[in-house]
């Protein structure tokens, strides 16, 4: 069977995103920073999640492109938990990053500049959430799902 056309464009959305993912990840240090008032040991999963879901995005978003049933049931998995972990913590994470927005901390961001970076990054996260949501629908469907069990 072919390859539809959305199957492509998810794929390659993944890919990038993936790759976005583990090259903005950055050191722990500066990671858990955002997670000030959640208890460590979770932040170190969240931290080792985001590693993992990038290279697994890249990876499965490619292996999406063949079709690969696989591919198909892992990111459909981690994409959901991505989601269920941002909607949990999204909002400790934006308030930290508030926080160190207005503080004047982040080298190369003055204060005339700082509202808008916030809210270029409240937006960029509730787009990250709604494409993970689509990712999930998307790859649920009957007829997408047909669409690999036939490959």
């Amino acid at each position: 069977m072919t390859i539809s056309r959305g199957t492509r464009i998810y794929s390659a959305a993944l890919i990038a995103m993936g790759a976005y993912n583990l090259i903005g990840v950055g050191k722990y240090g500066e990671f858990a920073r955002l997670f000030e008032g959640v208890h460590h040991i979770a932040v170190k999963g969240v931290y080792v999640f985001t590693i993992f879901y990038g290279i697994c995005s890249v990876y499965c978003g490619a292996r999406l492109l063949r079709l690969e049933e696989w591919a198909r049931k892992v990111i459909v998995a981690l994409t959901s938990l991505s989601v269920l972990i941002g909607i949990t913590l999204n909002r400790t994470v934006l308030d930290n990053f508030r926080e160190l927005l207005f503080s004047g901390e982040l080298a190369g961001i003055t204060g005339d500049m700082a509202a808008p970076v916030y809210r270029y990054t409240v937006v960029f996260t509730a787009l990250v959430t709604l494409f993970e949501i689509s990712v999930v629908y998307y790859f649920t469907r009957s007829d997408i799902r047909k669409q690999f069990k036939q490959s």
